[in-house]
């Protein structure tokens, strides 16, 4: 289990470090002193939470695998199927609004992409938690990526996806 914990440890430093590079490169982004825009505030949450949620959902797990719970990975399964569907599931009608207002930076195939990879995560992870595939960490573990992965996407589509109008979301 030693591997499984240096897995777990390492994706949750990942997560962290992303979270804590964006926040970095956005304060160095800004030009003037002013408020983040709506949709900085929603590029950020797309950004922040996943990476956030993947952090914590891999120390949970690897707190309940340090208490000798059995299943542990299940239930992390649980929570990250949980995870994958409410999560998009909050963030559908500022995708819709910000998508009318801006739609130079929604490109169909990454906003589907994402949805599918989230839908297919949370029903390995349903498929996971009832016990169908035994108590086999990888699919934990493999799922736990996913959310990493989207905040990564985000970020690099902060850095260099830019609305045409600036102003356009005030």
């Amino acid at each position: 289990m030693g591997d499984l914990s240096e897995a777990l440890a390492t994706i949750a430093e990942v997560a962290i470090g992303l979270a804590g590079f964006s926040g970095i490169v956005v304060v160095l982004s800004r030009t003037y002193e002013r408020r983040l825009t709506p949709l900085e505030r929603y590029r950020l949450t797309l950004l922040l939470v996943p990476s956030m949620a993947t952090s914590f959902m891999a120390l949970v797990v690897l707190g309940l695998q340090a208490s000798d719970l059995p299943g542990a990975f299940r239930i992390g399964s649980a929570i990250l199927a949980a995870f994958c569907i409410f999560f998009p599931a909050t963030q559908v009608r500022d995708t819709i609004h910000f998508r009318r207002l801006v739609p130079e930076m929604f490109q169909a195939p990454v906003v589907w992409g994402l949805l599918t990879g989230y839908l297919v995560v949370a029903s390995l992870g349903l498929t996971h938690a009832l016990g169908l595939f035994g108590n086999a960490p990888e699919f934990f573990l493999l799922g736990l990526l996913w959310p990493l992965f989207q905040s990564s996407v985000q970020f690099a589509r902060m850095l260099f996806i830019r609305p045409t109008d600036p102003d356009a979301d005030d």
